[in-house]
């Protein structure tokens, strides 16, 4: 049964993790500190406890780390706020540490998983750390991104078209016929299912999304007949093409139902979207390089033979329930 944190241990607990990063790990557990000897104060041994030591050095790099909000609700003074800091973020935890290493806690296979997962973190965090941050990505290679993806941020005008598409000429003027007589909420989606033979299309009102000049169009399934596109830009929001359009599926009729305008997203607009995005890719590329690199440096061998035969215990999915409202409709 796990113990709740007090608040105030709570706080203190997040405060102290700052520091534990400046710490590396030895004889299996957490290594004495030693922050580099920039002068001879910051290597003095300010807090002892047990075999532990920890130096001004540490402790400046580890409380340059901690938000002023969390600063402030340690105490009112600087005294006050090392004073808690070093008993309860300090020595409070390196008392549970060692009273847990005594009893055997390294010796626990989740307790190995962690410490391996915190030291795989902070060798990344190091390597990560090397290649600056979003604001160091150059502007040329801002501008490269942008230009090798304009159609990503200009768009063409774009219009809504509904339609439907039949076999043949005859059968295209009865349904155009139909659709005048009727063009209300109710009438064209009936004749559109009654009628229209593209799958794709026929039980969502004939909608083939927002079509641009090209064709191309924002539902992902649908491909839209150039003339098709030609006969919609040639029409006003909300009219029907009064003949019907010939193409490689059929005869269609076509519903022009509202427009986009065309669009421009400027670099300088951008700038700061793209350069979140070649920060990411180059942390990525840091991080498959830091992997592949050590992996090339350690012998890693993986039976595949014997690999299969690993025991996995996998709960099937459950059909998600439907709400009785929904069964019985």
């Amino acid at each position: 049964m796990s113990i709740p944190t007090p608040p105030r241990t709570r706080t203190l607990a997040l405060l102290a993790l700052p520091l534990a990063a400046t710490c590396a790990l030895s004889r299996g557990a957490i290594a004495q500190a030693a922050a580099p000897a920039a002068a001879p104060s910051s290597s003095a041994v300010v807090v002892r406890v047990g075999d532990r030591t920890f130096t001004v050095g540490a402790l400046e790099k580890a409380l340059a780390g901690v938000p002023a909000f969390e600063l402030a609700a340690l105490g009112g003074s600087k005294r006050e706020i090392l004073d808690r800091y070093v008993e309860e973020a300090i020595v409070h935890e390196e008392l549970l540490a060692a009273a847990a290493r005594a009893k055997g806690a390294l010796d626990d296979r989740s307790v190995q998983l962690q410490l391996t997962k915190a030291l795989a973190s902070a060798l990344v965090r190091k390597e990560l750390a090397s290649i600056g941050s979003r604001d160091d990505i150059p502007l040329d290679d801002v501008r490269a991104y942008y230009d090798a993806h304009l159609t990503d941020y200009r768009q063409p005008e774009r219009v809504r078209i509904w339609h439907l598409v039949v076999a043949t000429k005859v059968e295209a003027d009865a349904a155009l016929a139909k659709a005048k007589a009727d063009p209300t909420r109710e009438g064209w989606p009936k004749l559109v299912a009654e009628t229209s033979i593209d799958q794709n299309t026929n039980k969502s009102n004939g909608d083939l999304g927002f079509v641009a000049p090209d064709g191309k169009t924002t539902e992902p399934k649908i491909a839209v007949p150039i003339e098709v596109a030609k006969a919609a830009f040639g029409l006003k929001d909300g009219e029907l093409a009064a003949e019907p359009v010939k193409s490689a599926l059929g005869w269609h009729l076509v519903w022009r139902k509202g427009s986009v305008a065309p669009t421009v997203r400027t670099l300088a607009e951008e700038t700061l979207t793209i350069r979140a995005i070649l920060f990411e890719q180059k942390r990525e590329k840091t991080y498959r390089a830091l992997v592949d690199r050590l992996r090339a440096q350690t012998k890693v061998d993986v039976d595949e033979a014997l690999l299969p035969l690993v025991t996995v215990q996998l709960s099937p999915r459950g059909i998600p329930k439907q709400p009785a409202s929904a069964a019985t409709k």
